[in-house]
């Protein structure tokens, strides 16, 4: 009777642990990223080609919060043991609940902010007509971060020092890289934090933003809480990673495409919310 006793109970216990494990990757940190004016490049070093000149706009932002941490993988299996779904293929460097999730395509992490903001009773940002997602900045939902949201939140802000790279010159101190990394990703929020808190926007894993990509799209773009194209084939990916080499990459106006139906070891997300 003791024995059957003793094992409901442990039973009872892991099925608790489970539920608060759960639980606790369906509530993350956000940081409040007030709103204001930023220069803005529409690529890494453009130039117009008639004045020769740099190309940099003031672009304007509205509040939002931004997740102080990459999503990690304890936040996906999270997700996935919610809706029976299997995790993607192991990475070579196996599961750290830690280490930012990674494997994700542009419609994983689009699904993901839906499920997340359903379970935490706030309106969803995404729908889906037809083959297209549409979505509403003004739900109050988790969504992917607009590009200007993403560059001015890893700038810095209204706190921004104008530094380099997100939260400092120093890569070593605010970056995990192709020449620190070991070549995998490391734990979330072991380097410094940029001038608002967040971590990791330089580094660790690309994140996935809301935007197609478009090479000529900022000509007619405007330049109030600026979205994007309506439609394209590539969506964009910001801030380098673990396997980053060209510094360039790591920059806050790097910008890079990617299609959003495939991924590769160096992708991961973070996660934003429109405020009112």
């Amino acid at each position: 009777m003791k024995k059957n006793y003793l094992l409901l109970s442990l039973s009872a216990m892991a099925l608790f642990l489970c539920s608060f494990y759960q639980i606790s990757n369906m509530k993350p940190k956000m940081v409040m990223v007030e709103g204001g004016t930023f220069k803005m490049s529409p690529k890494e070093n453009a130039v117009d080609p008639k004045t020769k000149k740099k190309i940099v706009y003031d672009i304007t932002v509205a509040s939002f919060e931004m997740a102080k941490f990459e999503v990690t993988v304890a936040d996906w299996k999270a997700y996935t043991s919610a809706n029976k779904m299997n995790m993607p293929a192991r990475p070579s460097w196996g599961w750290n609940d830690e280490y930012p999730m990674t494997n994700i395509t542009w419609t994983d992490a689009i699904k993901y902010c839906n499920w997340l903001s359903k379970v935490n009773n706030l309106k969803p940002a995404y729908t889906k007509k037809g083959e297209k997602y549409v979505c509403d900045f003004s739900a109050d939902g988790y969504r992917l971060p607009s590009e200007a949201e993403w560059e001015y939140a890893a700038k810095g802000g209204n706190k921004s020092q104008n530094f380099t790279y997100s939260g400092g010159n120093d890569l070593e101190m605010i970056a995990w890289y192709a020449q620190n990394s070991r070549k995998s990703p490391q734990e979330i929020g072991t380097k410094l934090a940029n001038e608002l808190g967040i971590h990791d926007m330089s580094g660790n894993v690309w994140e996935w933003c809301w935007n197609y990509y478009s090479p000529i799209h900022h000509l007619v773009e405007k330049r109030d809480n600026p979205t994007g194209p309506d439609r394209g084939e590539k969506r964009t990916v910001r801030g380098g990673s673990w396997d980053s080499s060209k510094l360039d990459y790591l920059k806050p106006s790097n910008q890079l495409s990617w299609n959003p139906t495939s991924t590769n070891e160096f992708f991961g997300l973070r996660i934003v919310r429109t405020v009112k």
